[in-house]
């Protein structure tokens, strides 16, 4: 087997064609976010990092060792909804003037962030009652993302990008794919004549990116089925002739393909193990969770529990599993 090129050397080479990756502090425990600085006219930053002081401090000085300051930016592009990576982009475009790009589908919900940050607690908060997690737990962790909302801000996307189109730079071309999983707005931006690609959070090196339970970007009612559709975004991932995948945490990846083929393998263990524990009794989504990760499925119980429904929508789907509800609870058993 090959040996795998070293990170910072990847990171060096990337530089050297014009992209600066610049790891900016969050306040969460994925840790520091990588944003990408591209050379040309407009200078462009792909994300940009939560809304607080310190990242704004943190994502200047990285722009200014690169040779610029935040007012020559003039295009921020967001990879998709989530706060770590969009956080600071209003702030960016009021200072230098930037347009914003950004998926089309996701502009309004990136427009309206409080009003959706709502819907979505309102949608979590439900989802957690009806699966199993207790009235309290539920509403602590909704106190929790009330907190944590101080570091996103709405977003005036003026660029909007549809799937398939293509994001033109000076002299560089950026196709734009919409591959929803981890959150619905997950977009990669393809540089297929240098075969780099700009991940955010579709696939990262080091875990697995979790396909959080959300809202629907159509407006529809009802809720994502994260897993099912993240499954569908890595397939066609997998068959793009990648070579550096810049991802929004964690080492760049140079084996996209193979990482895709591992995180489908552990992906078969889950099912496998999650069908065990609903055969040996009837139970709810939050009572597997607690089967699999213990005190965890309390701590980060919206997350576990979007696992085990990920997984139990395949089971579900593949005939494997059923769901009822008792009590005002949903139940899943297995098929005999």
């Amino acid at each position: 087997m090959a040996e795998k090129p070293d990170p910072a050397g990847v990171l060096a080479e990337v530089a050297g064609k014009g992209i600066h990756c610049l790891p900016v502090p969050t306040p969460f425990a994925v840790g520091r976010v990588n944003c990408y600085l591209i050379e040309g006219d407009p200078l462009t930053l792909i994300d940009a990092g939560p809304r607080s002081e310190r990242s704004l401090s943190e994502l200047e000085s990285l722009v200014e060792e690169a040779g610029h300051r935040i007012e020559d930016i003039g295009l921020v592009v967001a990879t998709h909804q989530h706060i770590d990576h969009v956080g600071l982009i209003r702030t960016i475009a009021d200072r230098s003037g930037a347009e914003v790009a950004a998926l089309d589908l996701a502009a309004e919900r990136l427009a309206e962030f409080g009003n959706n940050s709502e819907a979505e607690d309102d949608l979590a908060v439900s989802l957690m009652l009806s699966h199993g997690i207790s009235p309290e737990i539920a509403n602590t962790l909704r106190s929790l993302s009330t907190t944590y909302r101080e570091y996103g801000d709405a977003v005036n996307v003026t660029r909007a990008l549809p799937e398939g189109s293509t994001l033109g730079l000076s002299g560089l071309d950026l196709e734009v794919l919409h591959r929803p999983g981890h959150s619905p707005s997950d977009t990669v931006f393809w540089d297929r004549e240098r075969r780099i690609a700009f991940g955010g959070d579709h696939l990262l090196s080091h875990i697995s990116s979790n396909p959080l339970i959300s809202r629907p970007l159509d407006g529809s009612p009802g809720r994502t089925r994260s897993l099912i559709d993240y499954n569908r975004s890595l397939a066609a991932t997998r068959e793009l002739p990648i070579e550096i995948m810049l991802s929004g945490h964690g080492d760049p990846i140079t084996d996209h393909a193979d990482l895709i083929d591992r995180r489908m393998l552990a992906q078969e263990r889950r099912l496998e193990k999650i069908e065990g524990i609903i055969v040996d009794r009837p139970r709810t989504a939050h009572a597997v969770a607690e089967e699999i990760w213990g005190n965890v499925a309390v701590t980060q119980a919206f997350l576990t529990l979007s696992e085990v429904i990920g997984h139990t929508d395949i089971l579900q789907d593949q005939g494997r599993v059923t769901e009822r509800e008792e009590k005002g609870l949903l139940i899943f058993e297995a098929v005999a």
